[in-house]
Formats: C-alpha cells, structure tokens, sequence
C-alpha cells in the first residue's frame, strides 16, 4: 500500500494500529505494516510497488505521527 492508500484508510478509520519491524533483507532498516480492514498489502510500499524501507526508526514513527496515528508498535 502506498503512503495516500495509507493516509485514506487511516482517516476512514479503517487501520489498527501500525506496526513498525525490523528488516534484514538487501537493506537493513525498518518496514511499516498497516493491518486493519482491508484487502490491501498490508507492507507500505514506495510508488514503484517495492517494500518501503527506513534506514531509520524516528523517520518510520515521524511518518506515521504525521499521518495522524497516536500509537505505533515496534517490533525487532
């Protein structure tokens, strides 16, 4: 799901709370997950369709913050 997918199911209501998990693959850093109800990919992803990865966890929860979520998790 990309960020205005994101920002339109958060003011909807339609996202729990997100998830923030530690990521190893080619990059290290941080993914987000954004579970709720919905049928979308649940990972947020960059315009291209690929995994969104943060080299940084503040600028994950900034991000976040700045859509309106009070409350995020953080997973290693």
């Amino acid at each position: 799901m990309n960020l205005k997918e994101a920002e339109l199911l958060w003011g909807a209501g339609a996202l729990q709370t997100p998830v923030i998990k530690k990521y190893t693959g080619g990059d290290e850093g941080w993914v987000v997950t954004l579970n709720g109800k919905h049928k979308l990919n649940a990972t947020l992803e960059t315009a291209r369709g690929e995994v969104r990865v943060f080299k940084r966890l503040d600028v994950a929860v900034d991000l976040l913050f700045g859509l309106g979520v009070g409350k995020v998790e953080v997973v290693r």
